[in-house]
C-alpha cells in the first residue's frame, strides 16, 4: 500500500512539474529591457529592468528611468511594489516562500504564467513550483494539493457551483493531474459572469 501510494505522489508531482516546464521557456535575455514596475498604491512607471536568472528576479527588481545614467538607479524588494515587468514577462509581489515553508512566508517576487480571476505563478527553488492565487487571496501550492486536493481547489473555485460538484463527486477530468484545466474553466466562469 506504501508503495502505491509513493508512486501515486511521485506521478502526480512529475505531472504537475511538467505542466510548469511548458510555460517557463522565455526567450528573455539577460541583460536591461524595457519594463515597468507597479508601485503599492497602483501608478505603474515605465523604464527599464535588469533581468537576470529565475531565483534573482524573485528577489529584488533593479530599475532605471534612464539606464544609460546610474544616478536614476533604483533597487525594490518585493515588499517595496506590487509587481513588475520586463518586456512581456510579468512577476508579482506575494507572500510565498516554496511548497515547504516554516512560519509565516517571506515575500517574492513570482513569475506569472497565466493571468485570470486565478493566477497561475511558477516559483523557483530546486525545481519549478507552481502556485495559484485567487484575486489576493493566500497562495494555493502544488504541495497543499498534494495534502489534500478536494479542500485547496474548491478554495479556489467553490463558489462556481457547477465546476465545485464536478470536483466533489470526482467527476472523470477533474482531479488533481487536471488542475490547470479546472483553472481555465474557472476563470471562463468568471470572466462570463463580469459581462
Amino acid at each position: 500500500m506504501r508503495k502505491l501510494l509513493f508512486l501515486l505522489i511521485l506521478t502526480t508531482i512529475m505531472g504537475i512539474h511538467a505542466y510548469a516546464q511548458q510555460y517557463t521557456k522565455t526567450s528573455l535575455t539577460e541583460g536591461v529591457h524595457p519594463g515597468t514596475i507597479t508601485t503599492l498604491d497602483g501608478q505603474v512607471l515605465k523604464g527599464y529592468i535588469i533581468n537576470r536568472d529565475r531565483q534573482y528576479n524573485q528577489k529584488e527588481c533593479v530599475f532605471y528611468t534612464d539606464y544609460t545614467d546610474s544616478h536614476t538607479k533604483k533597487i525594490y524588494k518585493p515588499a517595496d511594489i506590487a509587481g513588475y515587468t520586463i518586456e512581456n514577462t510579468q512577476y508579482k509581489s506575494i507572500n510565498y516562500s516554496g511548497n515547504i515553508s516554516f512560519g509565516k512566508p517571506d515575500r517574492h517576487f513570482v513569475y506569472i504564467v497565466q493571468p485570470g480571476a486565478i493566477t497561475t505563478f511558477i516559483y523557483w527553488a530546486n525545481e519549478e513550483q507552481p502556485v495559484w492565487q485567487k484575486n489576493n487571496d493566500e497562495p494555493v501550492s502544488n504541495s497543499s494539493m498534494l495534502l489534500s486536493f478536494k479542500k485547496s481547489v474548491l478554495k479556489l473555485v467553490g463558489d462556481d457551483a457547477e465546476l465545485a460538484a464536478k470536483i466533489d463527486s470526482k467527476e472523470k477530468g477533474y482531479g488533481m493531474l487536471n488542475i490547470q484545466q479546472i483553472v481555465n474553466e474557472y476563470n471562463t466562469w468568471a470572466e462570463s459572469k463580469k459581462q
